[in-house]
């Protein structure tokens, strides 16, 4: 590969790193062809994407960058897996995967310009969906306020019992 080559990739591979928040690294020594094409079409449905490059011109593509921490545990070949901004399903496929493929071993990564372990990870990967945890926030949110609103509906509900109590009183005195 000639030097220009060399160039141009870390140059892609910079770009790339830049569009993505999160990356992870991870051993894929040992691992069959048909086990790593179906890790990457889990990848894919996942928002992410899996890059072999050379350790070297991975630590130059992250050099100054928020994404640097990745560069410590980039150690032998490696797998780098770009992820979007939703990682919990991602994190999901890769640690099913660490379990599932006895080579494939996650190292490290960065979420949102913060250094993860593999442990962090999977602490990651039992958080439910985003969806699932903003709809637990607006219902934290909105419950004091639908308490509120029951203790103010609570007078005008209880005059109407009152006045409905006394109309059928004049009712039974009429008859």
């Amino acid at each position: 590969m000639k030097r220009q080559e060399k160039v141009d990739l870390v140059q892609q591979l910079r770009a790339e790193l830049a569009r993505t928040p999160n990356v992870f690294v991870a051993e894929y020594r040992g691992m069959t062809v048909e086990q790593i094409t179906d890790f990457r079409v889990k990848l894919r449905k996942a928002d992410g994407a899996m890059r072999v490059v050379k350790n070297t011109f991975l630590r130059r593509a992250v050099e100054g960058t928020e994404k640097a921490p990745v560069a410590a545990v980039a150690k032998g070949p490696n797998a780098v897996i770009l992820a979007g901004a939703d990682i919990v399903d991602l994190t999901k496929v890769l640690v099913a995967t660490e379990r599932d493929i006895e080579p494939f071993k996650l190292k490290g990564g960065v979420v949102a310009g913060s250094a993860v372990t593999p442990a962090e990870i999977g602490q990651i990967s039992a958080l439910p969906p985003r969806p699932v945890l903003l709809g637990r926030a607006v219902g934290s949110l909105a419950s004091p306020l639908r308490g509120f609103l029951n203790v103010c509906q609570g007078n005008t509900r209880n005059l109407l019992y009152a006045l409905e109590a006394i109309r059928q009183a004049k009712e039974k005195a009429a008859a």
